[in-house]
């Protein structure tokens, strides 16, 4: 699924919050949007899920327009938002109601494969924060759009359990392959986490620059972590995001 904005603009009571956008998400890459707080990346992902219409500009998903259009990508917010009188089972189940169909056997692999088949019938207060982050990812996975937008996922949950999740994320997505574009404010998570990353500018949003992320995906980038190359990389994105 490959992702293409191009000339991208939108205005928010009179403010303009993004401003001539362009940039592209190849089928199965991980691109990670990083930038000041307010500069826009929220409402990105409302642009694309067809929640706001932009004022200039394209929105193309394989070839085809779809600005205002929506159905096309699963979004995860950064908080879980499950309903707590549902269960786990049907709150993953919740993504295949929306288009009215229910496939048990994909819910049940995904929730093995997530570690929570034997939570699956229980209620969302009796879970720790990061099987609720879980459950939410799951529920975006079982939507089947090969879209994920991910709006900081672990951004409150404590430090451990955040490392905890970012290394289930990156095992899990080795299985299940996804065209991916993640916001985040810690630079470590994006290059963890993507193939690459962009560096936005203070609103009105623009791509100020664009970083490849030199390491392998998995666990021998994980195993990275510290070293000279890693620490050059880290410093050279924080660089990039003080300002002028």
């Amino acid at each position: 699924m490959k992702l293409e904005v191009k000339g991208l603009s939108f205005t928010y009571e009179q403010r303009p919050v993004i401003q001539g956008l362009h940039f592209s998400v190849q089928d199965g890459e991980f691109v990670s949007l990083i930038g000041p707080s307010g500069s826009g990346k929220s409402t990105l992902f409302y642009l694309l899920g067809g929640l706001y219409r932009p004022q200039a500009g394209e929105i193309h998903l394989n070839g085809r327009l779809i600005n205002g259009e929506r159905g096309h990508l699963a979004y995860m917010p950064q908080q879980p938002s499950l309903m707590p009188w549902r269960t786990i089972f049907d709150n993953v189940r919740l993504a295949q109601e929306l288009t009215r169909r229910t496939d048990r056997v994909r819910l049940n692999q995904l929730l093995k494969e997530a570690g929570l088949a034997e939570v699956a019938r229980r209620y969302p207060h009796e879970l720790s924060g990061g099987m609720q982050q879980r459950v939410a990812f799951i529920r975006a996975l079982a939507s089947d759009h090969d879209l994920l937008c991910l709006d900081e996922p672990f951004g409150a949950l404590d430090a451990l359990t955040r490392t905890r999740m970012q290394k289930w994320l990156l095992s899990l997505l080795e299985q299940e392959r996804r065209t991916i574009l993640f916001i985040t404010h810690s630079i470590e998570e994006a290059i963890l986490l993507s193939d690459r990353i962009l560096v936005l500018s203070p609103s009105p949003m623009k791509v100020a620059q664009e970083v490849a992320v030199p390491f392998a995906r998995g666990q021998e980038r994980d195993e990275r972590r510290g070293t000279k190359e890693w620490i050059r990389l880290q410093r050279e994105l924080e660089a990039m995001l003080l300002p002028t």
